[in-house]
Formats: C-alpha cells, structure tokens, sequence
C-alpha cells in the first residue's frame, strides 16, 4: 500500500475532499481516499444487510409450485383469546416467476412474506410478529379443500396453535 496526496485522486473536481493532506490509498491502476473506502464499506454493509428486503417481497418458491394458491383468501381465524373469529386476508401472487404473499388483518398490520415453501399439499408461510417487546415466530400453514382453504397457525413455536378456513374473493 503507497499512501500519496490527493493529488493522485481521479474525482470529479475533488468536491467531497477536506482539502490537501488526505490519504490515498493506491493499489495499482485503482486509487481511493479513506473517504471513499469508508463510503463504500458503509455502502456495502447496508446493502449485505438489507438485500432480502430491498429485493422485493418474493421468495425462492417458484409460482408455479404455488399456482393453486394464487389469489385473495379471506380467512376466519380463531381468536386465540376467545370470542369467535377474525378475519385474515392472505394475498398469494406471482411476482417475476416467484411466489409472493402479503398477510393483512390482525395485529401488527400488513406483512409481506418472503419465507415461502411446499410441504406435500401445502403452503407454508413463516413470518414474525412483534409484540410486548417481544418477536414471535409464526408459521402459517395452508392447505386447500375445494373451492375452501383450510389455514393453521402455529405461534410463538408451538406455544399455542389457532385454525380457521376460508374461501378466494
């Protein structure tokens, strides 16, 4: 490593420098300041961490597997404190060739869903829902039955389980 003055910099008018006296660091024909690195670096890491999500809300399943499920279900889930059933609309779509889902209804709002897989005749959907300060994962499977979809959701890992069934609007 050759540490030079700015001089050897290629910016466009040297605009973000501090002024004479920083650092280059020079490898062969590339040529970056400290600053850059550190831009860059800070660059990368964001987007490292953030990828799934700045990618869109598909998952690795293609649709095709899921093609059954595409749709809008309106679901009746049991409430799990009692008292009848709530309703949870879960969107299943094809996005670029992969499946997608979006769950809305309940608590925490509208999700999107990018933990998506086939298990025998069902679709399974795992997601997290936070709450009391506390995050719970969830897996919701879905199974069809006719023109009716059949759900179970496991929560919290088994903490406890609720079931409800459905139709596509």
């Amino acid at each position: 490593m050759v540490i030079a003055s700015v001089s050897g910099c290629r910016c466009a008018g040297d605009m973000g420098h501090l002024g004479a006296g920083v650092e280059t660091i020079r490898r062969g024909v590339f040529t970056m300041t400290r600053q850059h690195v550190w831009t860059a670096a800070t660059v990368l890491g964001v987007l490292l961490l953030a990828g799934p999500a700045a990618a869109g809300p598909a998952s690795m399943l293609d649709a095709s597997e899921a093609s059954a499920f595409m749709g809008t279900w309106v679901i009746a889930m049991e409430n799990p404190r009692g008292g009848g059933t709530r309703d949870q609309t879960v969107v299943i779509r094809d996005e670029g060739g992969k499946a997608a889902a979006r769950i809305e209804g309940g608590r925490g709002g509208a999700l999107d869903i990018t933990d998506i897989a086939k298990d025998g005749d069902s679709l399974v959907l795992s997601f997290e829902r936070s709450g009391r300060g506390q995050a719970f994962p969830i897996v919701l499977t879905l199974t069809l039955d006719g023109e009716m979809i059949n759900a179970s959701q496991d929560i919290g890992g088994g903490r406890f389980t609720v079931s409800g069934s459905g139709k596509k609007q």
